[in-house]
């Protein structure tokens, strides 16, 4: 026995309305479909989500594959698979901590570093296009309220 999909009324409660997590994880699949064409438009070969998700990390500070996997909650061989075919394509390099010598440090190189400049433009241009598709008020109380850390 299914459920009556058109009928909203015979869905169970939790399918009646999309959680903000869904609703969330639609804008940020948004923003990442958009960044991948606006990048590939460069001729090049556009990111997986994965190989995008190490970036987001890198820019929040998590620059070895323990700590992205940890924060991901996915395993380090995952993690380790995606930095090594950005370091096969020449975005990332990796430099072994000083202070323990078993570490890899994951870090951008020139490459890597002038496609963070091309994200960053595309992203602030796709940020422009949401402020103006929801309004200026919305999209800054918007980005004040997923300014505030949650933990």
């Amino acid at each position: 026995m299914g459920w009556d999909m058109e009928n909203e009324e015979a869905l169970p409660q939790f399918l009646q309305r999309k959680s903000l997590m869904q609703l969330l994880l639609n804008y940020y699949e948004w923003f990442d479909d958009n960044l991948q064409r606006q990048l590939a438009s460069t001729g090049e070969e556009a990111f997986s989500k994965a190989q995008s998700t190490i970036f987001i990390n890198l820019a929040e500070g998590r620059n070895t594959a323990v700590d992205i996997a940890r924060h991901l909650g996915v395993s380090k061989q995952a993690v380790n698979k995606t930095v090594n075919e950005l370091v096969d394509r020449g975005y990332l390099k990796l430099i072994t901590d000083e202070e323990d010598k078993r570490l890899k440090r994951i870090f951008p190189t020139r490459s890597g570093l002038d496609k963070g400049r091309q994200a960053s433009e595309a992203l602030l241009h796709l940020e422009q296009q949401m402020e103006a598709k929801i309004g200026s008020n919305a999209f800054r109380e918007l980005r004040k309220a997923l300014e505030n850390p949650l933990d």
